[in-house]
């Protein structure tokens, strides 16, 4: 049972409860910060308030009753095509949060820019996630690791099969062979 309030900045609609709330001016500027960031590479302006629910903890973020079921392990924050909304906890450390930040609402500006239906995907993922991953704007050592590794040994699939690439043994590749894109 969380007490939710809301806060207006300028491109948020920021969802939070009380015992987050010495937290909010950082992440709010961390959302912001990404904004500037994102629109401007892009060259596109969001028409809309996003909005951003926001969990002091990665438990916490578990619990959430906004995704379809539960919350895969591994899952760090989710973006929605159909509302535009990002979800995420704030307990990463603050260039890890940032990142997680810009990541999320890369996602939103691909969604405002290319419409998604319920019935159909029609964006391959490692376009959406590589494109997030890039806005990140910084690569994980273990990512850089296993594209460098699939670089030397010739093992960089094209672009055509990006998406059956990695699997459930490393879901994490198709990410990165969409960011080394």
């Amino acid at each position: 049972n969380f007490n939710w309030r809301v806060y207006k900045s300028p491109h948020f609609e920021v969802y939070y409860y009380p015992e987050f709330e010495q937290h909010l001016g950082r992440v709010v500027s961390y959302a912001e910060s990404a904004y500037q960031k994102v629109s401007g590479d892009l060259k596109h302006e969001i028409h809309f308030p996003i909005p951003l629910i926001l969990y002091k903890t990665h438990s916490e973020f578990e619990e959430t009753n906004l995704f379809p079921d539960f919350v895969p392990e591994g899952v760090l924050a989710f973006a929605e095509p159909v509302r535009g909304r990002m979800v995420l906890p704030i307990d990463e450390p603050p260039d890890r949060l940032q990142g997680l930040i810009t990541h999320e609402l890369t996602h939103v500006f691909e969604f405002d820019l290319i419409p998604r239906s319920l019935v159909q995907r029609s964006i391959p993922l490692w376009l959406d996630e590589g494109l997030a991953d890039y806005e990140r704007g910084s690569w994980d050592s273990l990512d850089l690791m296993t594209i460098r590794d699939a670089a030397v040994t010739e093992q960089v699939p094209p672009l055509s099969r990006f998406d059956e690439y990695g699997g459930y043994s490393n879901p994490r590749v198709v990410y990165n062979l969409g960011h080394a894109a």
